[in-house]
């Protein structure tokens, strides 16, 4: 019997901004037809960066260039209706990185109605 204990390590990148998600029903549509020969294609406005500081009145995000979205699975994080913990993969390339792009899995915390929120990557 092999008595050694492994270690999976998990690696965990930067938490992103979503300024600009999808709606609801998109997100479940997405969903649902994750792996069908119908898919339905998810557009994240992620935040790479901005352009000056935040309360700046001109301030605009650098959007994370992100593709190949597939929705695995979506929680709802309260009782409200609204938010959701989505669980997928997509392909893009991480701020700050010198890597080219690749796919990564990556849960979020989404708020359909403002439709923003934050996403964190893992490799």
């Amino acid at each position: 019997m092999n008595t050694k204990k492994i270690e999976i390590k998990e690696r965990h990148y930067k938490i992103c901004e979503i300024v600009n998600g999808p709606n609801k029903d998109t997100l479940f549509d997405a969903c649902k037809y994750a792996y069908s020969k119908t898919t339905i294609a998810i557009d994240f406005g992620v935040a790479a960066g901005y352009t000056m500081p935040r309360d700046h009145p001109g301030c605009a995000y650098v959007p994370m260039d992100m593709s190949d979205v597939v929705i695995r699975g979506i929680e709802h994080e309260d009782k409200s209706g609204e938010h959701f913990i989505i669980h997928g993969i997509c392909k893009t390339t991480l701020p700050r990185s010198s890597d080219s792009a690749k796919f990564y899995k990556f849960n979020a915390y989404y708020d359909s109605k403002t439709r923003t929120g934050t996403i964190t990557f893992f490799e």
